[in-house]
């Protein structure tokens, strides 16, 4: 009976147990496998390869097909000439090969070659990695991790039988072993050279659109057309400050909206600096559209520098040339197609040469029109604490020592550089933060303590632990509470026995002692 009860005690706690283990899962493998990796060669770590098999009676095309690292690095692709696809034929094989390890090979071996990416480790570490196969899309395809150090020169190896042979894959560690190397490196891969002509209407056999071109409705391909905007005017020297300041202005001369996420914007005199636009922003028909330096973080020159306005794809779209050494407050505008400096910029408006700075927009040339005949130039009032300037004719503050500002208000001061109230940085001990945050050393501010997430599904290579545990120490418990009851049911005998044996030597103990 004693040998029964303890069967049943086991067996409840390998269920148990069972329930509780969390094997090690990840996307599910396609027909393509990894078969061999070697993280190096004894004396050198740079000798390395993978070879990966079809199990499968159907040809596989791996075309754009890439190994990763633990650290999602590319180590190599498998890819054809433009045009081509590479395919491996059933129960095949491919080989990526690092190129120290490739010239010490024969012709016919390598699919693909790769430089490490360390001349002195290699791309795979030999102590712990997790090798993936991802498909063009980056879908696990297959993986292979270890976190027990590789003996130089010995290889990981997938178990195998039969002819053809077909190799494990129920994607955990039973899969492999780890042997010595073997001849297993040939490519057996399959280029399809077949080219499909995605411009028939062109001259020659083109397998990609050509620059410039874009297909039609009928299948043809045209020239692209290209939708012209126009830089009119910049600040590369503004009065005091350039931070928010330096300003680009652009027209759109066409009829209709147009998205600036397909333009890129280039500065400098090589063009070395390129910009994207912010999100969201669009040009309306006819109109101008300025960008400071606090919308996008361009950098204008002081002293010399060009722009470039270009598509996405490189093709220029508008040109400033080279402005030199503007004075402070002069834009570099165009008018009438002339490059000039112009000491009342405008931003938003039609660039005008006066005396004054008065603008006349001409919506539909997008130029800069001098005053009409008849039209008294006017221009907008300065603040109140401020008079125009008869040099520049712009605003600009009136001293302080002739009219009196404006006192700041409770917990400000006045900035001597610009003359505007700015907010006292408090320097009293920071309020504690809330419970479950901390305090950022780098931005002094209260942040939520992250905690690492609890995974619901295992990592090869690496133990998965649960965060929530009471309900296994409840079941534990309440199999032991079993197992107790059990055992005084099934001995219940015994059990009164010696419970009336010790109650026997306790009341001739106490009659002794009287």
């Amino acid at each position: 009976m004693l040998k029964v009860f303890l069967g049943f005690l086991v067996s409840v706690v390998v269920l148990l147990s069972s329930a509780y283990v969390v094997f090690p899962t990840y996307a599910a493998s396609a027909s393509v496998l990894m078969t061999h990796v070697q993280a190096g060669a004894i004396g050198a770590a740079t000798q390395e390869f993978v070879v990966i098999y079809n199990n499968s009676p159907e040809a596989v095309d791996i075309s754009g097909w890439c190994l990763t690292n633990k650290n999602d690095v590319v180590i190599t692709c498998f890819n054809g000439l433009i045009g081509q696809r590479m395919y491996v034929p059933p129960y095949a094989h491919a080989t990526a090969v690092s190129s120290s390890l490739a010239i010490t090979l024969p012709i016919g071996t390598i699919t693909s070659m790769y430089v490490p990416a360390s001349q002195s480790s290699g791309s795979i570490a030999g102590s712990n990695d997790t090798i993936s196969l991802v498909d063009a899309i980056g879908n696990v395809i297959d993986q292979k991790a270890w976190i027990t150090p590789l003996s130089a020169g010995m290889q990981f190896e997938r178990l195998g039988a039969g002819t053809p042979i077909l190799y494990q894959d129920t994607d955990s560690t039973a899969d492999w072993t780890v042997t010595l190397p073997a001849m297993v490196l040939v490519d057996e891969t399959h280029i399809d050279t077949t080219v499909v002509d995605v411009c028939p209407n062109l001259e020659g056999i083109q397998p990609l659109v050509p620059l410039g071109q874009e297909v039609n409705m009928a299948g043809e391909c045209v020239e692209q057309e290209i939708v012209r905007l126009a830089i009119t005017e910049i600040l590369p020297n503004a009065i005091g400050s350039d931070v928010g300041h330096e300003f680009i202005e652009l027209y759109n001369p066409n009829d209709s909206v147009v998205d600036l996420a397909d333009y890129k914007l280039y500065i400098g005199l090589s063009f070395e600096d390129s910009y994207d636009f912010p999100s969201g922003s669009f040009i309306q028909p006819y109109s101008y559209l300025i960008f400071s330096n606090n919308d996008i973080p361009f950098t204008l020159s002081n002293s010399s520098s060009q722009l470039l306005l270009a598509l996405q794809d490189g093709r220029v779209v508008s040109e400033v040339p080279t402005y030199t050494s503007p004075k402070d407050g002069q834009s570099w505008v165009v008018i009438d197609d002339v490059w000039q400096y112009d000491a009342y910029p405008t931003p938003g408006l039609a660039n005008v040469v006066t005396t004054n700075s008065v603008t006349v927009p001409d919506a539909k040339t997008g130029t800069k029109a001098a005053p009409k005949a008849g039209v008294e130039p006017t221009v907008q009032p300065c603040a109140v604490n401020q008079y125009r300037s008869p040099e520049t004719n712009r605003c600009r503050l009136i001293s302080s020592n002739t009219v009196a500002v404006t006192p700041c208000k409770d917990g400000q001061y006045r900035s001597e550089e610009t003359n505007r109230c700015r907010n006292v940085v408090a320097t009293t001990a920071p309020v504690a933060c809330k419970e479950g945050q901390e305090r950022s050393p780098g931005t002094n501010r209260c942040r939520t303590i992250t905690k690492m997430p609890n995974a619901e599904y295992g990592v090869l290579g690496a133990e998965t632990k649960s965060g929530g545990n009471w309900y296994i120490l409840a079941a534990v418990g309440g199999v032991v509470l079993l197992a107790l009851g059990y055992a005084v049911w099934e001995w219940h005998d015994e059990l009164g026995k010696f419970f009336k044996k010790i109650f026997t030597r306790v009341r001739w103990f106490a009659r002794m002692r009287k």
